[in-house]
Order: structure tokens, then C-alpha cells, then sequence
């Protein structure tokens, strides 16, 4: 379904979100491990990711964290861990708090997943 505006009425459709993301996201179960650094102490949490992408993904935590927020995730199928902060206050959820988090730089083989295509739509 498209919304129509008149021609020459200088409105345009808002953008389909998923056309202005930077890269595809996929919806996948990742086991991972937040690393925080409170006051010089370390602490860790156990979560799972909802969705990734090449720049962070949907984690679903036991805890909440203030939008802003910094901490290392780490991937518990390679060990490897990155840097992330939290995009927007997280959406508490009957599974926990589902927190949006952005890695400090693009990491495209993080996951370890091949991403679909640019230009692959699923099927309505």
C-alpha cells in the first residue's frame, strides 16, 4: 500500500523504515555477553540478541540501560567482543528489556552471518 499526494503538493510519503536503514537487518538468536564498567568495576550479564545488522543489533537484557549508555558485547560463539552504545531508552518486554545497541564502528563480520542482499524484500 503507497500513499498518494497531490502532484506539486511538495509532500512527500514518509520513508519505509526498513528503506533507510544502513544495512540489513536480520532477525536471529545469538547468545552474547554484556560486559559493564561501573566505577573501574566489571561486571557481565548474559543476553540474546532479537536482530543484528553490520552496526549492532536488538539485545534483549535482563537490565535496563539510560540511552547513551557504553558497554562491550561479546559474541559467546567467537569470544570476539566490541564496543557498543545504547541508541534509545530500551522497551521493557515480558522476556526482559530490549535494548537497541550501535557498535562504535561498523563491523560487518561480527556476527559471523552472510547478510542478505541490499535489495532483498521478503515476501508479503
Amino acid at each position: 500500500m503507497s500513499i498518494q499526494q497531490p502532484e506539486g503538493s511538495g509532500i512527500r510519503p514518509p520513508a519505509v523504515l526498513e528503506d533507510r536503514r544502513r544495512s540489513q537487518r536480520v532477525m536471529i538468536r545469538i547468545g552474547v555477553t554484556i560486559h559493564i564498567n561501573s566505577l573501574g568495576k566489571i561486571s557481565t550479564l548474559r543476553a540474546m540478541t532479537v536482530s543484528v545488522n553490520d552496526h549492532g543489533a536488538l539485545v534483549i537484557s535482563p537490565q535496563q540501560f539510560p540511552a547513551g549508555a557504553h558497554f562491550t558485547v561479546e559474541n559467546n560463539n567467537t569470544r570476539e567482543r566490541i564496543l557498543c552504545r545504547v541508541t534509545r531508552l530500551p522497551q521493557s518486554t515480558s522476556d526482559g528489556f530490549h535494548v537497541p545497541v550501535e557498535f562504535e564502528k561498523p563491523a560487518p563480520n561480527f556476527w559471523r552471518i552472510a547478510f542478505p542482499p541490499r535489495d532483498w524484500k521478503p515476501v508479503s
